[in-house]
């Protein structure tokens, strides 16, 4: 049985059990004398729609790529800091905390917290003054909301529940339910910038940001219980509660003030349909839904299998001899587990930190990091049978296109739409870092490809289902990406290149200076080559837009390409230059590598050089940095490079969930770390190992590409290939020994 275990309470955030139903998310702690359950919405955001200021015109644009045609790497980057980058994204915000305080004395004994992977369940059982304490919580998708039941055989067991908000709020009273509403900031600076006011709040009745309620019914199954108006109170020794949280998000581009939706009516509505139910229909309502998803697919790695250890003692020993082949698998079910937990139809995208965020101003304010990161979160969703978790980010996309049309017009005088390195549940598409007090801001935020990488994720869907419907549903948007990326290329001796712009976070020294904007970066030409190719074919499958399809191929075939270096190293800029980070975290110029598919084994020399750039960057990293290098080594048919990357991505990380610092890895509660947490990283191992048993090929699937030998034997089942077929499989030895697809 795949689980999470430990033989104490979790102390902090890295340490605590997630559960989630796309939407609510909970962090259960497994405390016994004052259980925490931090909980999160996944529509509670800062701002509301039009928050922000766009600035910048094509004029300032062109202005900033003539400085840099004629050598002012600098003065490019200035303007494009003053006069082009907009404010800061929205932050995802916590909704609060539910607590328990149990009553009774005496020494604990006989502790154990889990996670149940296969039941989407965390139990925390302990005996305490002699007698037996057991707590079961899960969240349920298809009844939203949060269940928890705690029995205990104490015979004057007591227990008081009560809610504490971070956000200015209100009791609100509700017969038999502890309720209370709340609003969110209109502003909410990113943790990294210094200002006065980094958090700010209109007043309830004026409210411009988004209102939001948490509702708590209590169900004694013996015993009594008394609701007050800041807590309850109950003396019993079996009791459920039910947790729901919503707010009056309506759209993405709706003003929260007209919403006609009150957040505590959702909440109440749930929570008593809920008991009206029973706890044992909503957890087998629960299992069936989860269970559906999850068992489509199962993996097995022969060899030494640890299970039998506490979690963290696993990861401590897996680390001296990189020997638990089950924690590899195992974190590989994490993946899957998380992606259901946190991306389900009708739910938001899973953002930096899925849902599950304790911080007023979390780490990079827990929005879209749109330049690898949001795209990384679905690269297991496919491969892993998990496509209905792929819907949230199409929506997503969607929305982010509508916004982006605008951006590509005003900012860039260009058809179609884009966006930039960061996006919110507004879908912003503009640069921000604006307000930053230096131009460094530029280095991560002027780079306008995100909006096309996202839309390969809708083709990719379309590969591994062959839904033309789906396809031509989502054909303007697509479209739309190629566009902007058609308008924006530039002739140059002959050629076509693409625009001035960054390579992702990352910059190189010229003369003295460290400088960031440069024409032609890899990242570029991969993604225009990848979705001008992908747009072509869409556009021939649906037959439409022929003289579009024909005008894309004749782009393609005056782009100019990838570059290699002195050292037979693919280059990130047009030209070599000096790389002051040349471990860099971002693996930008390897995008034709993984995801993307136009670096392979039969354009060896590409293959070559990018072989080469891997082995400059070295394989260790922030733990998503390693998570993508799992996947790079594994498209470089190099298993070996891969599990050397996943036994780092695997290591323990023993620092709080939300410092900064030091080698990436996992936390106790397996969750990634950058650090800080980051859930990124966990989809990427899993889309990881997913690639090293099977990749797609131009004849079919193939089977073990880059397994290890350390992964000697083992099986897998329901890992979905292109066509929309699954294929099983046994190996010993290295070898496949039976096979099945359907």
């Amino acid at each position: 049985m795949r689980e999470l275990w430990y033989r104490k309470e979790a102390e902090g955030f890295g340490e605590a059990l997630p559960l989630g139903n796309g939407s609510l998310g909970a962090m259960v702690y497994g405390r016994t004398q004052r259980e925490k359950i931090s909980l999160n919405e996944d529509t509670l955001w800062s701002g509301f729609p039009g928050a922000g200021r766009p600035r910048g015109t094509p004029e300032d644009v062109r202005g900033a790529r003539e400085l840099l045609r004629t050598g002012k790497e600098k003065e490019a980057e200035r303007t494009i800091w003053e006069k082009c980058l907009s404010d800061w994204s929205a932050a995802y915000q916590p909704a609060g905390t539910l607590w328990i305080e149990f009553s009774g004395e005496g020494e604990t004994t006989d502790y154990r917290r889990s996670l149940s992977l296969g039941r989407a369940a965390a139990l925390t059982e302990y005996r305490r003054g002699g007698f037996s304490f057991r707590r079961e919580a899960f969240c349920s998708f298809p009844d939203r909301v949060l269940a928890i039941r705690c029995v205990s055989e104490q015979p004057d067991a007591r227990a008081v529940i009560s809610l504490e908000l971070p956000h200015p709020s209100r009791p609100a009273g509700a017969e038999g339910v502890l309720a209370v509403r709340s609003i969110a900031p209109v502003f909410s600076a990113p943790s990294y910038f210094k200002c006065s006011d980094p958090i700010a709040y209109d007043s309830f009745e004026e409210n411009r940001a988004l209102s939001y309620a948490v509702a708590v019914l209590p169900v004694a199954l013996r015993g009594r219980v008394q609701v007050e108006q800041d807590r309850v109170v109950l003396e019993s020794g079996d009791f459920v509660l039910l947790v729901s949280i919503a707010t009056n998000f309506e759209g993405f581009d709706r003003q929260p003030r007209e919403s006609a939706i009150d957040p505590l009516a959702v909440c109440l509505d749930r929570v008593r349909a809920a008991a009206a139910l029973g706890f044992d229909a909503l957890r087998e309502r629960h299992e069936a839904d989860y269970r559906s998803l999850f068992d489509r697919v199962s993996l097995t790695l022969g060899g030494e299998d640890r299970s039998f250890l506490p979690t963290d003692e696993r990861l401590r020993r897996n680390e001296e001899d990189h020997a638990d082949n089950g924690l590899a698998a195992l974190v590989f079910d994490y993946g899957r587990y998380l992606t259901i937990a946190s991306s389900r139809p009708g739910s938001q995208p899973s953002n930096l930190q899925g849902i599950w965020n304790e911080e007023m101003r979390a780490p990079w304010s827990s929005n879209y990091t749109i330049n690898i990161n949001t795209q990384m979160n679905y690269w297991p969703v496919e491969a892993c049978a998990l496509p209905e978790c792929h819907e949230p980010l199409f929506d997503f996309v969607e929305g982010l296109a509508k916004n982006g049309a605008r951006t590509a017009s005003r900012l860039y005088g260009c058809r179609g739409w884009c966006s930039h390195h960061n996006s919110d549940l507004w879908r912003l598409s503009e640069p921000v870092g604006g307000p930053n007090p230096t131009p460094d801001s530029v280095g991560w935020a002027y780079w306008s490809q995100s909006g096309a990488w996202l839309a390969r994720d809708l083709w990719q869907h379309y590969e591994y289902t062959g839904d033309l419907d789906f396809l031509r549903a989502h054909w303007e948007t697509l479209r739309g990406a190629g566009l902007f990326l058609l308008d924006r290329l530039e002739p140059s001796d002959g050629d076509l290149i693409t625009p001035m712009s960054t390579s992702p976070e990352n910059r190189y020294r010229l003369n003295g200076e460290i400088c960031c904007l440069s024409e032609n970066c890899a990242v570029d030409v991969a993604i225009t080559m990848d979705l001008l190719s992908i747009c072509t074919r869409a556009a021939r499958l649906l037959g439409t837009d022929e003289a579009l399809a024909e005008e894309m191929e004749q782009a393609l075939a005056k782009l100019k390409g990838y570059s290699v270096g002195s050292k037979g190293q693919l280059l990130e800029w047009d030209c070599e230059q000096e790389e002051p980070e040349p471990q860099h975290r971002h693996l930008s110029p390897l995008y034709g590598v993984y995801p993307g598919s136009s670096i392979d084994a039969s354009s060896p020399r590409w293959f070559a050089a990018a072989e080469r750039l891997m082995r400059t960057r070295g394989n260790d990293a922030t733990g998503w940095g390693i998570a993508w290098k799992v996947n790079v080594w594994a498209r470089l048919k190099n298993g070996e490079e891969a599990k050397d990357c996943l036994d780092k991505a695997m290591r323990l990380v023993e620092t709080p969930a939300f410092s900064y610092g030091g080698g990436g890895g996992l936390y106790a509660n397996l969750l990634d770390a950058h650090p800080p947490f980051q859930i990124d990283g966990n989809f990427g191992i899993a889309a990881g190992i997913a690639e090293m048993l099977v990749q797609n090929g131009p004849d079919g699937p193939e089977l073990l590409p880059a397994v290890p030998a350390a992964w000697k034997s083992g099986s897998v089942r329901g890992l979905r290939i292109k066509g929309g077929q699954s294929v099983s499989f046994s190996w010993q030895d290295g070898r496949v020994t039976q096979t099945e697809r359907t």
